[in-house]
């Protein structure tokens, strides 16, 4: 074993039946995934980064700003797991330390980047629809500029955690299997804080998204109602009205249409994200479980014997 001044660690032994075993199974799911999420994935993103293009060139407001960092991120999040897996399973004789250090960083960043943006997005069309007022006054490109600097700082310093001491970056190598990631579970308690925070930032997002578009949804619903409600007591009422500016409220199409895309990526992020992010907190659950577990066993134990 061998380590250096960031937290990274080398580990390498022989082939074990195990770890054939483990190899087989991750080299079909590196090529399933290949196929089924990475390929169609960067390409969905880099066609929806091209309407977001040519739609931004002609007007810039903060829903289609963030979409355009969220796609960015998230085709960035995917191009470096895939470079990942491929490098850990395909080319694992390519995988060094720092080629290591920088893939895994940059993923998680842009992972995180890409959950944050959704939370982000899904606020944005929450004070639109919500709190139109505040929305207008107070909500601007500029806003979601000096948000997203100051997010991207902090996730730089999260992503910083190993060199710290806050987490550690290991590489396994065997004859034929490789592992490189900062996430997994770690024996040292500093070394689990990176770890942790991770899938606490995807419960963030994914509670945040959830709870905004739940009042998203309501509010179109509400606000179908009501241009059902005055469109038909204009009909009622039209000749009356003939001559007098009518005081029906105005309904903006594009922001219920783009309300409904965010909704629909906030789905999207969910079904995918939330399996992914809970799934790398089940080690560090399972060991606090086991211990709260243990020690209820240790206090049952000195109440029999005080008995």
């Amino acid at each position: 074993m061998e380590t250096d001044n960031i937290n990274t660690t080398k580990i390498t032994s022989n082939t074990t039946t195990e770890a054939l075993l483990v190899l087989k199974v991750d080299t079909w799911s590196v090529y399933f995934a290949l196929f089924v999420v990475w390929i169609p994935g960067i390409i969905c993103n880099l066609i929806a980064l091209f309407f977001i293009i040519r739609d931004i060139r002609k007007k810039v407001f903060p829903a289609i700003f963030l979409l355009l960092i969220l796609i960015c991120c998230d085709l960035t999040a995917v191009i470096y797991s895939a470079i990942n897996h491929i490098l850990m399973l395909l080319y694992r004789s390519v995988l060094s330390y720092p080629l290591c250090v920088f893939l895994s960083s940059n993923y998680v960043f842009f992972r995180v980047a890409s959950g944050v943006m959704n939370l982000f997005m899904a606020v944005d069309r929450y004070f639109a629809l919500c709190k139109p007022f505040y929305y207008k006054i107070h909500v601007n490109v500029r806003t979601w500029k000096v948000v997203c600097l100051i997010t991207c700082v902090i996730m730089v310093f999260y992503c910083c955690f190993p060199i710290f001491g806050l987490g550690e970056v290991i590489l396994i190598q065997m004859d034929d299997y490789a592992v490189c990631g900062n996430l997994g579970y770690r024996h040292i308690q500093a070394y689990r804080v990176m770890g942790f925070i991770f899938p606490f930032i995807g419960y963030v997002c994914s509670v945040t998204v959830v709870v905004c578009n739940v009042f998203v949804i309501r509010a179109l619903i509400h606000l179908n109602k009501r241009v059902a409600n005055v469109s038909t007591s204009f009909e009622a009422n039209s000749v009356e009205l003939s001559g007098e500016e009518s005081a029906t409220p105005k309904v903006t199409p594009f922001e219920v249409a783009f309300a409904k895309l965010m909704t629909c990526l906030a789905a999207v992020y969910l079904v995918c994200g939330v399996p992914y992010n809970v799934s790398d907190n089940l080690n560090i659950i399972h060991d606090i479980i086991m211990r709260v577990f243990s020690y209820i066993n240790e206090l049952s134990d000195l109440l029999r014997k005080e008995v």
